[in-house]
């Protein structure tokens, strides 16, 4: 089991920081992190090259970020199915420490900027 904290920024203001304890799993030259809150589960894939953010329940999504790389990113709930595109701006990463920024596009337009830190904590 791990300790880790995501804070998160948004384009709209909006700061968030959640404290939670994961399953740790590495695999290869990814880390693995599986955690369940208050809308579901959820799973954070971290390696060198690629973090992938998955949530199950109440709020389904798949969010693949890669350095400079458009990804898609799908996210559904009981009144809202959509996909957009991506693009990572910053990824910057350590042993216990993931930050990365991008955004979200919505049929090209710009609709958010997010940065998301993921720290592991002893």
């Amino acid at each position: 089991m791990a300790k880790i904290i995501i804070n998160s920024t948004d384009s709209f203001g909006e700061n968030i920081s959640q404290k939670m304890i994961a399953k740790k799993v590495i695999e290869n030259d990814i880390t693995i992190f599986t955690y369940d809150n208050k809308y579901g589960k959820g799973e954070i894939r971290i390696s060198p090259y690629s973090t992938e953010i998955l949530k199950f329940g109440e709020i389904q999504s798949k969010l693949l970020i890669k350095p400079e790389i458009k990804t898609n990113f799908i996210y559904k709930t009981s009144y809202f199915n959509k996909n957009f595109t991506v693009l990572c701006k910053k990824y910057v990463y350590s042993e216990n420490k993931l930050t990365i920024a991008y955004v979200i596009y919505d049929n090209n337009i710009e609709i958010n900027q997010l940065e998301i830190e993921i720290i592991e904590v002893q």
